[in-house]
Parts: C-alpha cells; structure tokens; sequence
C-alpha cells in the first residue's frame, strides 16, 4: 500500500478523538439595566488559557469550543467594563456588561477677539468690539484706533497735537 494514503487513512480516522475532549459552550452577551436588555452586537469572548475566541452575532449570541474545563472567559467591547467569567460546567452563559461610565456633561469655553475679519460678508469687513477700542485708550478718541490696522492715525498739525482719522483709506 502507498505511503501516502495509509497516513491519509490514520489521519481520518484519528481525527474524531481528538474532537472527544473539546467542549462547546454557549452564550448570549446583553447590555443595559436589568429592566431594558439589548443583546451586545460584535463583543468579543475569548478563552484566557488557549485565546481561541468568538463575535457575538446580531442577536448577541456566541458558540466557543474549550480544550477543557474549568474555564476563564475573557468578555470585551468599547464603552464597557471588560469582564472575566468562570466557567466550571456546561451551561448557557447570559452575561450583562457595565458600561465603562457616563459623560455627565460638557462645558465649552470661548473667547471671541476683539478685533476680526466676518468670514460671512463677501467683502472685507474687520469688525472692531469696545474692547479694542480699550486697549490704548486714554486721553482722546484717536488713541483707541493706534492698535486697529484698519484706521490709519495721523497728525495733522504738529503745533497743536491735533490728529485726524482715516477709515477704509
């Protein structure tokens, strides 16, 4: 007889006892309190000795098969707390994950320039709040625009100090 094909015929007929000794477990992964339970789409379950792991399916059920028991399985998903369960017997496992914790809420701070440019008007228009118009004032009107680029602050005679403003040229 061929080499090939008596490895062949053992390698079949070895192969259902090394299926003996697996165990089928399985399972379903909800989320949420214990009034309103949604089956948990996509979580992961793993076995921590082997790392052989499953999905839950659409209705947040899983089919794992384990070398042996007893057994830790390893249950994950994004947002929860992962969680480890020990399994000592076969049974149908129905787990309820935790979420990882709430966003109670948020503040969102701004501080809008005193000086900019409306990214809303077709042309270009600077607009300028009273806090700009603070920052160098003291004396005369004139010194409130010195830190504008928009107006331009001239004198217009030097003997008396009198100054003259120009706005858009």
């Amino acid at each position: 007889m061929n080499r090939g094909v008596l490895i062949r015929l053992l390698w079949i007929g070895l192969a259902p006892l090394s299926l003996l000794g697996q165990i089928n477990l399985e399972g379903q992964i909800l989320e949420g309190d214990t009034n309103l339970q949604e089956p948990l789409i996509g979580a992961n379950i793993y076995h921590l000795a082997s790392m052989t792991g499953t999905v839950t399916d659409d209705q947040g059920e899983f089919s794992l098969t384990l070398p042996s028991l007893p057994a830790e399985l390893i249950v994950s998903y994004v947002g929860y707390i992962t969680d480890t369960i020990a399994v000592d017997e076969i049974r149908f496992i129905r787990h309820i994950m935790e979420p990882e914790g709430r966003l109670d809420e948020v503040v969102v701070n701004t501080r809008r320039s005193s000086q900019f440019v409306s990214s809303f008007s077709t042309q270009q228009v600077i607009r300028v709040s009273s806090d700009e118009l603070l920052k160098a004032a003291c004396c005369n009107l004139s010194e409130s625009f010195e830190t504008n680029p928009a107006i331009d602050v001239n004198f217009s005679d030097a003997v008396t100090g009198t100054k003259q403003i120009k706005m858009l040229g």
